[in-house]
């Protein structure tokens, strides 16, 4: 695309945007002239997020792929940091500024620091002598003045996968956040298992942008068959064609140099151009469906439930106001039972819960009481960086032990959990899936259930049936509507995926597996053994005075052994915290939405009812005017739903 073509799509897509935010602001109008405060809370949250909303375009890899030196080649400049060794230490967002700038974030600090750009690869870089070390800083932010990331677009450089579990986790994370991905291989040996593994698991709902690099040390004559292959592994994967436009193969390493240099020709030949633009056409179209057709949805289905409250708020302003009250009185009835049926709804989505996350503790406590009895086998294979000696000329034997015998059960520790995230993924996830299916099936029947309830108390008082409009409200189940509005849209993770797990929604979905495996996967290195029992280990070793190989086999047994033991005591307290954990941040939401859902709707039609009363004592002129008011605002309101389906047709179009 030419830079006028580019300007001029993010031109259109920002009107979009601005005209759904003057929809949003018209019905929320609308919602505080009915009094409807419910409706009012869900369109200020909508505004706060298409107004502040960035779009997050994710780089993730395994380590050594050459992704800091791809970001590096779009911003023209060294700023991330790159070595032969893992390198990228941290999350790093690069965001548009007119000036280059950098700050960071230390963990727990609410501050940022401020670090000149050619500080930074100092900083966030992985500490080659300890790289189990965790960096201080959690997150750097780079402003560039790249013309990719002007329309509020955020580039993210992530630490390489599968060199570190700790920063895999960061990874996942944030990968939670990602509205696209490019995900980055070598093209000399692409779609490893452990890269399948993450396309699968983690990759299924988007779209990613594949891009191989070093690609320039592949033969001309055998680049053809490379790119087949690479093609031919993904199209395995993901089925036909797919994605059959987000190949790319690049030589990074050129491109760079190119920026740098200020040569056009060489950047163009290096394949990142090409990317560059293929990112840009996806930023001016899918960007903008991706991000504005969601709340566009959750406004529709607002618009639709305000249009079936005026009916019934006009009648009940017609009403006589001894009819009103005497319908009113033996409403009260049928309005308790409403409330106890809310509360039983309620009640039921908590016992859930609890069933669920019992659940999870069980699964987990078992898989952890099963894993430890590997420890001893995985400890005895667990390769050392330390030499270990019993000559006194070459240093402190105690100390040289003691290090020996952090490396085993530090590595002992690694292997568990890697072990730990692959049965989450493969064996817990699954099962939780099918949990999520049953419980938005019984959440579908309770909820519609409410409603019609609902219903039919509002026609028992007004009379008035909405059957024109019900046909629209079949396009959502109950669970979309209830979880689908601002708080909902917010929700993700396993909230998310009880919507998508019933109606098929892959971008709700996908934020399951990442949810579980970071409550799952153990950070830092919780079954590490304590310092005392290291200590004794090393002593009781020592005392032995074996040779150095028997003397390092028996410290593999002694460690196996006592880690073993950790696990096997830790494991209920372990599952119990991390079922805790996930049902707190992912089941509790789904409570908390749906009750407010319930109470809103039944605080809104008796709020409906004492406005009517209200209207009726204030005499007969203020019914005339409530009743122009209630006519206009109708107009109003038809006419914003019919301009927001418009919109919502335009979008799906794109």
């Amino acid at each position: 695309m030419t830079t006028t073509e580019v300007a001029a799509g993010y031109g259109a897509a920002d009107a979009q945007r601005l005209r759904l935010m003057a929809i949003c602001r018209q019905l929320g109008h609308i919602a505080g002239q009915i009094g409807n405060s419910g409706a009012q809370g869900v369109v200020t949250a909508l505004l706060d997020r298409m107004d502040s909303d960035a779009f997050h375009v994710m780089v993730v890899g395994d380590f050594n792929r050459g992704k800091s030196t791809f970001v590096n080649a779009l911003l023209g400049a060294k700023v991330l940091p790159v070595k032969a060794t893992p390198a990228t230490a941290v999350i790093t967002e690069v965001r548009f500024g007119e000036s280059p700038a950098a700050r960071l974030w230390r963990e727990g600090s609410a501050e940022p620091e401020i670090v000149h750009t050619d500080e930074l690869t100092a900083l966030i870089t992985v500490n080659s002598k300890e790289p189990d070390q965790r960096n201080p800083f959690v997150m750097a932010e780079v402003t560039w003045p790249l013309e990719l990331c002007r329309h509020n677009v955020v580039l993210v450089d992530s630490p390489g996968l599968n060199d570190d579990v700790n920063r895999d986790q960061i990874t996942f994370a944030q990968l939670l956040k990602a509205d696209a991905v490019i995900f980055l291989q070598h093209a000399i040996a692409p779609m490893s298992i452990s890269e399948s593994d993450f396309l699968r698991d983690y990759l299924d709902a988007h779209d990613p942008f594949f891009v191989f690099t070093y690609f320039d040390a592949i033969e001309e004559a055998e680049r053809d068959d490379v790119v087949a292959g690479a093609r031919q592994r993904i199209i395995g994967l993901r089925g036909d064609d797919r994605d059959e436009s987000r190949f790319f193969f690049v030589d990074a390493k050129s491109a760079l140099r190119a920026r740098v240099a200020d040569d056009a020709g060489r950047y163009a030949d290096s394949g990142v151009a090409d990317l560059e633009q293929a990112l840009e056409r996806y930023l001016v179209t899918d960007r903008h469906k991706v991000k504005i057709l969601a709340p566009a949805r959750a406004l529709r289905g607002l618009a639709r439930e305000l249009d079936r409250n005026i009916p019934h708020e006009l009648e009940l302003v017609n009403m006589d106001a001894a009819d009103l009250e005497r319908c009113w009185e033996a409403a009260q009835q049928p309005l308790r039972e409403l409330e106890a049926q809310a509360r039983q709804i309620s009640l039921d989505i908590q016992n859930q819960t609890r069933i669920l996350q019992d659940r999870v503790e069980t699964l987990l406590g078992g898989y952890l009481a099963s894993v430890s009895d590997e420890a001893p086998a995985i400890a005895a294979e667990v390769p050392l960086t330390t030499k270990l000696t019993l000559n006194p000329l070459q240093g402190n034997v105690a100390k040289r032990a003691e290090q020996v015998t952090q490396e085993i059960a530090a590595g002992t520790a690694r292997a568990v959990e890697e072990k730990v995230a692959e049965w989450v993924t493969g064996s817990l996830e699954p099962v939780i899936l099918q949990d999520l299916e049953k419980l938005a099936e019984r959440m579908n029947a309770q909820l519609d259930s409410f409603e019609a309830h609902l219903d039919e108390l509002r026609i028992s008082l007004t009379g008035v049936r909405d059957a024109g409009r019900a046909g629209e409200r079949q396009e959502e189940q109950p669970i979309t509507r209830f979880l689908s509005g601002a708080a909902g849209l917010l929700l993700g993770g396993v909230a998310g995926g009880v919507v998508g797990a019933r109606f098929g929604a892959k971008e709700a979905l996908r934020t399951v597996p990442i949810t579980l495996a970071m409550y799952c996967v153990w950070m830092l290195t919780p079954f590490g053994v304590p310092t005392l029992i290291l200590a004794a280990v090393v002593h009781a070793c020592i005392k032995s005075r074996q040779a150095g190989g028997r003397l390092e086999t028996k410290m593999r047994e002694a460690v196996g052994s006592e880690m073993a033991t950790q696990i096997r005591l830790a494991a209920p307290k372990r599952a119990r915290e991390a079922a805790q954990a996930f049902a707190a941040a992912n089941m509790e939401p789904i409570t908390r939405e749906v009750t407010e859902g319930l109470t809103s709707r039944i605080r809104e039609l008796t709020r409906s009812v004492e406005s009517a009363q209200e209207v009726r004592r204030q005499g007969e002129s203020r019914v005339e005017e409530r009743r122009a008011e209630l006519k206009q605002l109708e107009a109003l309101l038809r006419g914003a739903g019919d301009d927001l389906g418009d919109l919502v047709e335009e979008l799906q179009r794109l």
